[in-house]
């Protein structure tokens, strides 16, 4: 006997009204067998499905339990009940949503960093074509890349690679005319000095999607000695005025002028490539745009065209440098072809990566610190995850307090799943107000922040998904912080509750004891780091240089003046008895100083070695005394010694050489420029500390635009003073501008000095979060012993035995975090500090420092509380009882 489909017959009874579902269930199973009699039972079944079907309207459907408005009132009353425990314990209240709001107020501000810097060239409309071309050198299973290559390769690639779009070649180190100079309109005497001057070809514009004001992007470049300046340098050199067309003079020159053939809108923030002035490459009869073969002084852009592969370019690339450049380095006079022919190629980095630099490609540009970004992401989240953790903790230390309330909801009805939503609704409502008093912490912490990450981030409050996010986020994270606490109190048994035979709270305490481990061991390895950055820091900054960059000013601007004008500039500081010495000389050892590097070889070696690269520096006779600097052999230049066919080398390149007595030994560079060595200085850091001392070679001659001066140290605005004063008896029409020398020294450091600072930050955001969690249940804990201490006291326990009763339980926890922290911290910071060459020695008491400062922090936090309870009278809070 054929039965009616019991899928259909369960649907049925569970959506329809109870008062419909007998009558229909019965009508519809008459039906079902009189067509199974009369037809089949196959055709019965289908014919009982659409009935049921039909029945499905919502006349029939059988209406929720609960109707919306019971919904609405039961929410209003969670919100209502969560409002009355938060005014109710207004000091508890204040710990949770304050740790919420710190960690909150952290996390939002380094999103907004991490958000800044992940941006950076991501605004392009062809982003996925547009590339740097690098060189790349495969050896030994390791790869380098790096940027500059020869100037010719552009009609190259124009000629050979079909699916390049444009390529174009830029100067931005300091050569010709790119990086600082002075400036001003044809009909103007006073020069103000600029930066953010490059070289580029007229190509450029249009691979960088660069917008324009003025002119077009097509033809603003396509005139020798035309160049496009930006929106902000056009409103302050020709206000409320187009000047395309106009002149301008640079280093106070008029025989050679620019015409700007465009205004172009500046440069984005998040741009890895930042100029005010763009200087065409077309045309050039000398200088930038006009070196061969033999040099490597570009950095080139490209862009391929739409469905191009870059793999498939990339060995193009190869291809036309096996038949066509290889012929022409050897040409050149380039030796070592057989190594490149080896393991060179070439490697097209997308320009969303020049920022952050994951290819690890070297260049002359500032880079973000890729790692660094996503370390403070994890810190952000870890304090974050402190603040839900010290919710968690104290949410479950209550539990005693709330044990009668759980119990009499459920002895009047609540079922358990009505308890966790009040829970989770309470949680939510703690971290909405968190979430509003974070915005307020980081609307006043954000220009503190931005001066320390160098940044001028700003609180998106009109981006569409802002105020989305920080609500999924206060529903988020109340709701995975909440769920905890809600499952645990929503499980009390009332009978045991309200007999009072259940001792609430001590389940928990295992798990409160391992979040009280986890928030101190974070706590102590952000000291560690903070500590470890500090000495690092301590280290450079003490670290012997060398040189002397203390009482060093940097006098800048002597673009404008001819030779002998500079000699008497020079001459006359001299005499003033507040200088001990000067030197013309634009090299100096810091980073954004001039960079010159050339090849050489001892001249018989000429033909046989590849040769090597060293550094090469233009300096006067009073380079090194000025500098403070210390010759170890033979004689520095003066009189004779000033030939220019005499050269200076320290003692790495001494080593290079490879000879026992460099002094006298003959080189040759790749010129062919022959020079006698005439002396060995002591090396001394002129790139980055945290590396090695590479090879150097000085010559002889004057600097174009700088001006070191070695004071005495006295008064320094008195210094600066008689500076001045001779500077304008020079030049009139020019501002006197200076730099201290040890300044720029502290500047070659600023992501370590970044770093350090907001370890400590950090260290102590952690530290906050974490007191005020132990702080909160040593007051709970203090609180629920009150009658234990009393009778104790009674008994003739002293003051001291119970502050250290109390004490102790919080103690052994604090002290077993600094235990699991300190080889955690050490496997944290060596990585940090990689292969540095000058670093710091991570010794045993760096970490016992940091184990030492947390348990004397949180012997503080707890101290308040332990000797209150130990100092209360034991008769009230018996009486009390």
């Amino acid at each position: 006997m054929p039965l009616p489909p019991s899928l259909a017959v369960k649907l049925l009874k569970k959506l329809l009204r109870h008062d419909l579902s007998e009558e229909v269930l019965g009508d519809l199973e008459e039906k079902f067998y009189a067509t199974a009699d009369k037809k089949s039972a196959r055709r019965a079944k289908l014919n009982y499905w659409y009935q049921a079907m039909n029945y499905l309207r919502p006349f029939a459907i059988r209406k929720s339990r609960l109707k919306n408005s019971n919904n609405k009132a039961m929410l209003q009353h969670y919100i209502k009940i969560s409002w009355r425990s938060i005014s109710r314990h207004k000091v508890f209240s204040s710990i949770k949503i304050g740790g919420f709001a710190i960690g909150i107020a952290a996390c939002l501000l380094i999103a907004l960093f991490i958000r800044h810097e992940l941006s950076y060239d991501s605004f392009y409309k062809n982003q996925d074509s547009i590339y740097r071309l690098t060189n790349q050198w495969t050896e030994g299973g390791e790869v380098g890349r790096w940027t500059n290559l020869q100037g010719p390769l552009k009609t190259v690639i124009e000629e050979n690679v079909p699916e390049v779009k444009h390529v174009a070649r830029t100067v931005q180190w300091s050569w010709g005319n790119a990086g600082s100079n002075l400036v001003r309109t044809a009909d103007s005497q006073f020069n103000i000095d600029e930066e953010g001057f490059i070289y580029a070809d007229p190509e450029l514009l249009r691979i960088l999607e660069v917008d324009m004001v003025f002119g077009s992007k097509e033809r603003a470049l396509d005139e020798p000695n035309s160049l496009v300046i930006s929106r902000t340098m056009a409103d302050k050199y020709f206000p409320n005025e187009n000047p395309v067309g106009k002149q301008l003079v640079l280093n106070d020159d008029p025989e050679t002028t620019y015409t700007v053939g465009g205004v172009m809108k500046d440069f984005p923030a998040n741009s890895h490539l930042q100029a005010n002035f763009i200087l065409t490459l077309f045309g050039r009869k000398a200088g930038p745009g006009t070196s061969g073969w033999c040099c490597t002084n570009y950095v080139f852009y490209t862009s391929l065209n739409a469905g191009s592969s870059k793999l498939a370019v990339e060995q193009k690339l190869l291809d036309v440098r096996n038949t066509y450049v290889m012929d022409q380095l050897k040409t050149a006079g380039k030796t070592g072809l057989e190594e490149m022919e080896k393991h060179h190629g070439y490697y097209l980095q997308p320009v969303a990566d020049v920022y952050l630099n994951t290819a690890a490609v070297s260049d002359d540009i500032a880079h973000g610190n890729y790692d660094l970004v996503w370390i403070f992401g994890i810190i952000a989240g870890i304090i974050l995850l402190l603040a839900c953790v010290n919710f968690v903790n104290l949410s479950t230390a209550r539990s005693v307090q709330r044990a009668k309330e759980v119990g009499l909801r459920k002895v009047v009805g609540s079922v358990r799943s009505n308890l966790i939503a009040q829970y989770l609704s309470e949680s939510v409502v703690f971290c909405t107000l968190a979430i509003l008093a974070a915005l307020v912490v980081a609307t006043l912490a954000l220009p503190f922040f931005n001066t320390l990450a160098g940044k001028s981030l700003s609180m998106p409050w009109l981006s569409w998904w802002f105020l989305p996010s920080l609500t999924a986020v206060a529903l988020i994270v109340g709701l995975l912080s909440g769920l905890y606490p809600a499952l645990y109190l929503s499980k009390f048994s009332p009978v045991a509750v309200l007999r009072g035979t259940m001792t609430t709270g001590e389940k928990g305490s295992f798990m409160r004891s391992g979040m009280v481990i986890f928030q101190f061991a974070v706590t102590v390895v952000l000291i560690i780091g903070a500590i470890v950055t500090q000495q690092q820091f301590r280290l450079i900054m003490n670290k012997s240089l060398g040189y002397n960059k203390d009482q060093v000013i940097n006098i800048q601007g002597l673009n404008t003046l001819d030779s002998a004008k500079k000699a008497s500039l020079k001459q006359e500081l001299i005499n003033l008895p507040e200088v001990k010495s000067a030197t013309l000389s634009d090299f100096m050892p810091v980073a954004g100083s001039a960079i010159h590097n050339r090849t050489y070889w001892l001249a018989e070696e000429r033909l046989i070695d590849d040769g090597f690269e060293a550094a090469r520096w233009t300096v006067d006779e009073d380079y090194i005394s000025t500098f403070g600097m210390t010759l170890v052999e033979g004689e520095f230049f003066s009189g004779i010694a000033s030939d220019q066919k005499n050269i200076v080398v320290n003692e790495n390149m001494a080593k290079q050489l490879g000879v026992e007595n460099p002094v006298g030994a003959e080189l040759i560079d790749m010129f062919d420029q022959k020079y006698r060595v005439i002396g060995v200085v002591k090396d001394f850091y002129f790139e980055s500390v945290l590396g090695t001392v590479d090879p150097l070679a000085m010559v002889y001659g004057a600097g174009n635009g700088v001006l070191s001066v070695s004071v005495q140290p006295s008064e320094m605005n008195r210094t600066l003073q008689a500076l001045n004063t001779v500077w304008e008896g020079f030049v009139p029409n020019q501002s006197f501008r200076y730099t201290f020398l040890d300044q720029r020294f502290e500047e070659m450091y600023d992501s370590l000095t970044r770093a350090r600072t907001l370890f400590m930050i950090f260290a102590l955001l952690s530290i906050v979060i974490a007191c005020l969690g132990l702080f909160a249940l040593s007051a709970f804990m203090a609180e629920r012993r009150s009658k234990e201490v009393s009778i104790r006291k009674i008994l003739g326990a002293s003051v001291s035995g119970i502050f250290t009763l109390l004490a102790l339980d919080f103690m052994r926890l604090v002290i077993a975090a600094v235990l699991l922290a300190i080889p955690i911290g050490w496997l944290l910071m060596d990585e940090f500090l990689g292969d540095v060459k000058n670093r710091v020695d991570l010794s045993w008491y760096l970490f016992a420092g940091a184990g030492f400062t947390a348990i004397i922090i949180a012997l503080a936090t707890i101290s308040f509380e332990a000797l209150r309870a130990a100092l209360v009278n034991p008769v009230e809070k018996l009486r009390s009882e």
